[in-house]
């Protein structure tokens, strides 16, 4: 008999603009930015197995450990819907480690949504984002994908209608940033107390000032490009090089340049082959392209 299994996409994002508005009473920060998932992805396998417990294969030995967020998340669906089943996971990574790309978080909301239906579950979306709020700031937005807002800790999201698409490059260096010291590094100009009566709300011309200019405003890079100035130069040959907008994702590592064509895109590839970085070049996704995307096969058991 062929085990039932899902196979799932799980796609990366870049954030387009990260303003830190201060530092809140529960020790998070507060945070506005605009994300997008794109063409980059991990490939995500559920299978339904004998006994109990959830086991994870990885192709990276690191993540081959029971503190996944992967692992995680399919425990936290399976106490939602009061089930004690057995479950494999295999997690093919493409998406690069502390890069700012949200692979983990991605991994994680596929897992939710890939055992919901895998189970028939029907839950609904408050249940999403109550496990994925739990597991980690950026895993909600990729039960919304395309183009959204968000804000608070960045576990609240809203839909924005779609940009245009464009070409991608993802420029990777070595060393991988983790987000909690990326905050920790964060300047005093950056971890001001937050007073609520002055927090902005999202409204146009607050989207505006975060997508302005070609610099994808991202106040990590205060920090990051301090510390790491051959970071912002290579932002700066981004923009030589032909993207319209050019920045950091998320804390770092990566930097993303956007492209309008993609001779351009190509062309800012050749020039960058020759320093020490990995180059990924993908496309922005629709949030209709994405959730069509997500599910690669199901296929149930056949006695």
């Amino acid at each position: 008999m062929n085990p039932e299994r899902i196979k799932l996409r799980s796609y990366a994002k870049v954030n387009l603009g990260l303003h830190i508005l201060g530092k809140r009473e529960d020790g998070y920060h507060e945070i506005r930015t605009i994300l997008q998932t794109i063409g980059l992805h991990d490939t995500l396998e559920i299978r339904l197995t004998q006994g109990r417990g959830v086991t994870l294969q990885c192709n990276w030995d690191e993540l081959n450990c029971g503190d996944n967020l992967v692992v995680r998340a399919l425990e936290s669906v399976c106490r939602q819907a009061g089930l004690e089943r057995g479950l494999e996971a295999r997690l093919e990574k493409r998406i690069p480690m502390g890069a700012g790309l949200g692979g983990g978080s991605s991994n994680a909301a596929a897992a939710v949504m890939g055992l919901d239906r895998l189970l028939g579950l029907r839950m609904s979306r408050r249940d999403w984002f109550e496990i994925g709020g739990a597991l980690g700031s950026d895993v909600p937005f990729f039960f919304v994908g395309g183009r959204a807002l968000g804000v608070g800790r960045g576990s609240e999201v809203y839909p924005l209608e779609d940009a245009a698409p464009c070409h991608v490059l993802v420029v990777v260096p070595p060393l991988p940033m983790p987000t909690a010291d990326a905050y920790r590094r964060a300047s005093l100009r950056l971890t001001t107390p937050v007073n609520k009566s002055k927090i902005p709300l999202f409204c146009p011309a607050y989207l505006d000032t975060l997508e302005s200019g070609d610099g994808l405003e991202n106040h990590f890079e205060t920090v990051v490009f301090r510390d790491h100035p051959d970071l912002k130069r290579l932002k700066q040959r981004l923009l030589q090089w032909g993207a319209s907008k050019a920045g950091l994702t998320g804390s770092g590592s990566a930097l993303v340049g956007l492209f309008d064509e993609k001779g351009a895109l190509a062309q800012a590839h050749a020039a960058l082959l020759a320093g020490n970085v990995r180059l990924l070049a993908t496309q922005t996704q629709t949030r209709d392209q994405y959730r069509h995307s997500l599910v690669e096969c199901h296929q149930r058991a056949i006695g």
